[in-house]
């Protein structure tokens, strides 16, 4: 058989194996052996001309069963003029790992071929760990023009934090303004400790500027040290920050975290009260009765932004001393509401006394807040409560116990 016969008998058999994709390896398999460029040549185009179902099976075909010699003729037909082949190609490059393409693959890192910006970068960084590729990064990263794809390309580069990192803090001082600003963008998602030092140097000349993203990267560091550097600037007069610093140590996971969240749980400005409850109810359950200390001691805005984060720790520690502030009758609401959020069959008896309050309101977050407990009586109290002289209390034990019927 001809070339041209063998190229257009491998044609039909591939367009007939595309017309049905569930069988399409099975038929295809055979007709590449002995494996030709032609017949490279036809698969690649499909790259160009495919469905998108087309392009998944072909793209499947090269990583799984051309490998090495697919990736070596596609490296070889890798042409920035031709888009769509060019991004099809990067993307099983890099799931090879197939390292002599970088060079033709950084061709696409360029301002003149935006659209293929990202596909090299992605293909490149997911190369096996070297200097090229740290240094094709590094590169790229440093300066490359164009912010929105800089700022697309942060999630290619941080499964190689362990190096990048390292490449970058040796080039920092030698940047400029704006780009030390992108630096740190990075560097804050990265969770390396390697940046610690910088962080604290940055956020204690530029609290306002480059400090807001090493407040986050400390926070997503999160040791002792990183910590410490955060609490030094708890006391800012800017709400804006001390907001920023409060939700990085709740991301912490830091023991040490614990207490300066709760000292902001009496901050002057309702953002950073709101945010400190959000923290505390990441990172309270590490230090339980640290909580329960303060609660016994706290003042009104205090103890409802205590309780509120208690409630979402989900701790059964604090199902007493919750309880016990139910006689308050100042914070009964927030009270009420965390008991049910806590969800322990403890507080029971306590919940049930508040049906027969004098307030309606109180009787019907009483009723929800047993909703929550999965108690074996609920279907009853619903009942009774289906009787209150309240309309708002009665639709909710209607709601209750068609749910209980629902099941």
């Amino acid at each position: 058989m001809n070339n041209n016969a063998a190229s257009d008998s491998f044609a039909t058999l591939l367009e007939t194996a595309l017309n049905k994709a569930e069988t399409f390896f099975e038929q295809i398999l055979p007709g590449l052996k002995p494996l030709a460029e032609n017949k490279l040549s036809q698969l690649a185009a499909i790259f160009e001309t495919g469905s998108v179902v087309e392009r998944q099976l072909v793209a499947r075909l090269f990583v799984e069963h051309l490998k090495e010699d697919g990736a070596a003729f596609l490296t070889s037909r890798l042409d920035v003029r031709r888009h769509k082949l060019f991004i099809e190609a990067a993307a099983i490059l890099g799931t090879l790992q197939y390292e002599p393409a970088i060079e033709a693959l950084k061709a696409g890192v360029s301002m003149h071929t935006p659209d293929l910006v990202l596909p090299a970068v992605k293909a490149i960084a997911m190369m096996k760990p070297s200097r090229k590729v740290d240094e094709v990064l590094t590169a790229f990263y440093l300066n490359f023009p164009d912010e929105t794809r800089l700022s697309q390309s942060i999630r290619y580069l941080l499964p190689r934090h362990e190096t990048l990192v390292h490449e970058m803090l040796e080039k920092y001082r030698s940047l400029n303004a704006d780009r030390r600003m992108w630096v740190l963008k990075y560097l804050s998602e990265t969770s390396n400790s390697e940046s610690l030092k910088l962080f604290s140097e940055e956020l204690q000349t530029e609290p306002l500027e480059r400090g807001l993203y090493c407040v986050k990267g400390l926070g997503k560091i999160g040791t002792e040290q990183a910590v410490d550097v955060l609490k030094k600037h708890i006391g800012t007069s800017e709400w804006f920050l001390r907001k920023r610093i409060v939700e990085a140590l709740g991301v912490s996971n830091c023991p040490g975290a614990v207490e300066p969240i709760l000292e902001m749980l009496n901050d002057e400005s309702v953002q950073v009260r709101a945010a400190a409850v959000e923290s505390l109810s990441k990172v309270g359950s590490l230090k339980p009765d640290l909580l329960i200390q303060k609660l016994e001691k706290a003042g009104k805005v205090f103890k409802i932004n205590l309780v509120r984060a208690m409630g979402q720790l989900r701790n059964e520690k604090f199902v007493k001393p919750l309880v016990e502030v139910l006689k308050d009758r100042d914070t009964l609401f927030f009270s009420i509401d965390a008991i049910g959020d806590l969800g322990f069959q403890q507080a029971e008896f306590s919940l049930r006394r508040l049906l027969k309050d004098e307030i309606w309101f109180n009787r019907l977050n009483a009723l929800e807040a047993l909703a929550k407990l999965q108690i074996s009586e609920l279907g009853t109290i619903a009942q009774e409560a289906a009787q209150d002289e309240n309309d708002m209390v009665r639709n909710a034990a209607s709601r209750i116990l068609a749910g209980l019927k629902a099941k």
